[in-house]
């Protein structure tokens, strides 16, 4: 492996997590801004019933997110549409609440858009005529008004609540404009924070991968000597060779067989 992969490597890897975390960091800016908060409306709410409350809000670990985000606030406005009946608005444990409207025409929030606004409720149908919101105990916050705005705001605690919307003299048919904000104290330093570790990540890593890209390969190592291969001998005229000393005398015949002299007739014997 090349010593410049682990560069490379590092280098991706770094940008690849800055990517999303400064991506984190912008949301959270743009949405909480530097004043820590996040607020729509003011819309316009309607309900034919006597209240409009809000799906039961299970609230766990305050204690924890508040060492890490501050005391986080829930703040709501209401301004009553028409005059005579004034408006009420309260935060209260879910339990409370539905014994107090029990048996009443209730509408029960259960989702909502933002863009156009709008609110999906289930109604709850009832003849029951509960008494004026504003003379009970068992709200956790609350604000009436009966010309105006009527405001509220609530530090998150751990439990089991509903918000409830009402005309102060628990009439039937509200109709106001509504304002919804969170507050999170610490969520601009939290935003800024963020923001910064993603552009420092991103930026290790663009160095990273530069260094990378900039190395010089390491030289490959010199390649062994190929033995030399034999020259292949080329067909050609043979060169005559002398015969050797022996084959170049004839060879001698047999032995000359002695033949015995037999005694001529003529001569005399002895």
């Amino acid at each position: 492996m090349s010593r410049r992969t682990p560069w490379i490597i590092a280098g991706i890897v770094f940008m690849a997590i800055a990517v999303p975390v400064v991506i984190a960091g912008t949301v959270l800016l743009a949405l909480f801004g530097s004043r820590g908060d996040l607020r729509t409306g003011p819309h316009q709410v309607t309900a034919p019933g006597r209240a409009l409350t809000s799906s039961v809000a299970e609230i766990e670990n305050t204690s924890e997110a508040r060492d890490f985000l501050g005391n986080s606030r829930l703040e709501i406005e209401a301004t009553a549409r028409s005059a005579g009946h004034g408006v009420f608005v309260g935060i209260a444990p879910a339990a409370a609440v539905d014994r107090y409207l029990a048996g009443a025409d209730v509408d029960v929030v259960q989702d909502f858009d933002l863009a156009p606004f709008t609110l999906t409720t289930d109604r709850l149908p009832g003849t029951a005529t509960p008494a004026a919101p504003g003379a009970q105990d068992f709200w956790v916050a609350s604000a009436e008004a009966q010309s105006g705005a009527a405001a509220l705001s609530w530090t998150v605690r751990d439990g089991d609540y509903r918000v409830v919307v009402m005309n102060a003299d628990a009439t039937p048919g509200i109709d106001v404009d509504g304002t919804f904000g969170v507050v999170i104290p610490r969520a601009f330093a939290l935003s800024m924070v963020v923001l910064v570790i993603g552009l420092v990540l991103g930026v290790l890593g663009f160095v990273l991968l530069l260094v990378g890209l900039l190395q010089r390969p390491r030289p490959a190592p010199p390649a062994p000597p190929v033995p030399a291969r034999p020259q292949p001998t080329l067909p050609g005229p043979v060169p005559a060779q002398s015969a050797p000393a022996a084959a170049q005398t004839a060879p001698a015949g047999p032995p000359p067989t002695v033949r015995e002299q037999q005694p001529d007739a003529a001569s005399p014997r002895t």
